[in-house]
């Protein structure tokens, strides 16, 4: 999303230049595994989170990964996210948010989803690489399957082995308070995603409380990834005056052993 007005591979490098230490990868198909790799050890960042593919989630489509039906290509595209991020080292893989199909309830689909995380589950055990789910919000996105953060935590606890990406943006847009939700589910937390409600916009250009968000991160001892996801299409530097702010708040928590 960010450094969207960059080609692909220019965004590292922006990155890194913009203080960040590692990035996010929405789409793994922008670009081949081998040009990914060398593009992060060139600008010298580090691979936070890849997606698994999404089929046509973005077109608006119902996607992969809880659509009945569609169980062989998410697990293609599984194999295909596992094995790009063993090439270019990357420290999480998301397994990809679906739309309830039309004629479908989430019941029907729950089942399918459930077992295409469970086969997540053991690819990201056999190649080293946790796996993530994440709850988006109702607001956005009425028809999709884990439509919330407590779900999300559901589905975890449901299958051994999968970890919860936290995204403060979609707690807040679905009515709910960021830092208490967090407080809730810091146990399975494996990855934070940060933008601010309600237009998804810059931190600190909305109504998140955001001191209060890091120091429940802080209080949990919280010491992975924090990654922002905004949509930049212009000057992306000129949105980023919450970074430095953010990471002396981040570095309050200590290290997890």
């Amino acid at each position: 999303m960010m450094f969207g007005e960059l080609p692909f591979a220019a965004r590292f490098a922006a990155a890194a230049a913009a203080g960040f230490d590692g990035v996010e990868i929405q789409r793994i198909d922008e670009a081949t595994p081998h040009a990914i790799a060398a593009a992060a050890t060139q600008a010298g960042v580090q691979v936070a989170l890849i997606n698994v593919p999404m089929g046509d989630l973005l077109s608006g489509g119902p996607g992969l990964s809880g659509v009945p039906g569609r169980e062989q290509a998410y697990v293609r595209a599984l194999h295909q996210a596992f094995e790009t991020a063993t090439l270019i080292g990357a420290h999480r893989v998301h397994l990809g948010p679906s739309r309830v199909p039309p004629g479908l309830s989430r019941d029907d689909c729950l089942p399918t989803y459930l077992a295409n995380i469970a086969t997540a589950a053991e690819l990201s055990a056999a190649a080293g690489i946790p796996a993530v789910v994440e709850g988006m919000n109702r607001v956005d996105a009425p028809d999709a399957l884990i439509a919330s953060v407590d779900l999300a935590a559901e589905m975890v606890h449901r299958v051994p082995g999968i970890g919860l990406l936290f995204d403060a943006y979609h707690v807040a847009k679905g009515g709910h308070d960021p830092a208490a939700a967090f407080a809730r589910h810091r146990a399975i937390a494996r990855h934070v995603q940060i933008a601010d409600a309600p237009a998804r916009t810059a931190p600190g250009t909305g109504t998140i409380a955001w001191d209060r968000f890091f120091a429940a991160l802080a209080d949990a001892e919280y010491a992975g990834w924090i990654g922002a996801e905004y949509p930049c299409a212009g000057d992306t530097p000129a949105t980023l005056g919450w970074l430095k702010p953010a990471r002396r708040s981040a570095r309050a928590a200590p290290p997890r052993s």
